[in-house]
């Protein structure tokens, strides 16, 4: 079988599978992905690789998870105390209203009294200072951004262009990423992962054989790596 034929049955790409057979690490990507590959391709022979793979497995380094971000819990503000009910009437309008008595004077009169000293206790409001109008700075444009979405699970991985990696793992639903340089995305099913570069319309990120670095920028929304 030549090895054209054998990349059509695997659905596998020709140069994939050449640096498989010839394991060329610079042209093939990940090891996770390079064991998948190579179990397909000994499943299909009845080759038994398991010793190989146990020995790929161990030169891998597990990455470190990053720290979750604590939750800040909202702080609590104390309500605020309750306003004194009433105004007591104080000595100087309880002796007008004991003298209106005395005079004979109606129960109108009396609450005529007691009304007026209402309205003299009540506090005025203070005046209002007008406030300077204030000219609102700009409002900055938003960054272009990066958005992956994938409905089936798909293993994937988000890194700069100096290998910082942004994420790491199973990845399914939606993600959004700060396009502000250079991202480069790898997936082990690209077929069944979408991507949009400012809110333009989705497009897969590959083809089933076409697991391989994809580069995004603003100058290149987007290019696969050679």
């Amino acid at each position: 079988m030549s090895r054209e034929q054998m990349a059509a049955r695997l659905h596998m790409g020709v140069e994939q599978l050449r640096a498989l057979e010839e394991g060329d690490g610079e042209a093939l990507p990940e090891p996770v992905f390079v064991v998948a590959q190579a179990r397909r391709v000994a499943a299909s022979l009845g080759l038994n690789i398991d010793a190989d793979v146990a020995a790929l497995r161990s030169g891998q380094t597990r990455s470190a998870r990053p720290a979750p971000v604590p939750r800040r819990e909202p702080a609590v503000v104390p309500p605020a105390a309750a306003a004194p009910g009433g105004v007591g009437l104080p000595p100087t309008a309880l002796r007008a209203i004991a003298a209106a008595a005395a005079l004979g004077l109606g129960s109108a009169a009396l609450w005529g009294v007691v009304q007026n000293w209402g309205r003299q206790a009540q506090p005025q409001a203070p005046a209002r200072t007008p406030t300077p109008a204030t000219t609102r700075p700009p409002v900055a444009a938003r960054p272009p951004e990066l958005r992956l979405q994938a409905s089936e699970p798909s293993w994937l991985e988000v890194r700069r262009s100096d290998d910082t990696v942004l994420f790491r793992g199973t990845f399914r639903g939606e993600r959004r990423f700060p396009l502000t340089g250079e991202l480069q995305v790898l997936a082990g099913r690209p077929d069944l992962v979408t991507v949009s570069v400012n809110g333009a319309a989705p497009t897969p990120l590959g083809t089933i054989e076409s697991v391989r670095w994809s580069r995004f920028s603003q100058a290149r929304p987007s290019a696969p790596a050679p």
